[in-house]
């Protein structure tokens, strides 16, 4: 699998660990600004209505969950209302 489809597998897991409705496929895109690191999702954004929690307490959420050992993610980042910001290990 690639990086991107491994964080997708992991985001997936980590939404249903926390509640999320069924079905819930989570978009990774490559952000504008790379200082924004390799990719970035909105996931939490679009957990906060049907979890009733704030973006940022779902991202935060989120981190917690997620396994990123395989998918080589140096770092994580809750930026704005509550994307999260991957950066790639360099051999990822």
């Amino acid at each position: 699998m690639t990086p991107d489809e491994l964080l997708r597998t992991e985001l997936t897991r980590a939404a249903a660990a926390i509640g999320a409705p069924d079905g819930i496929t989570p978009a990774l895109e490559r952000p504008r600004d790379p200082a924004h690191g390799d990719w970035a999702t909105n996931l939490a954004l679009t957990l906060a209505k049907p979890l009733a929690k704030k973006p940022r307490d779902i991202a935060a959420d989120l981190v917690a969950h997620l396994d990123l050992s395989a998918a080589g993610v140096a770092s994580t980042e809750i930026a704005g209302p509550g994307f999260i910001n991957f950066r790639l290990d360099a051999g990822a």
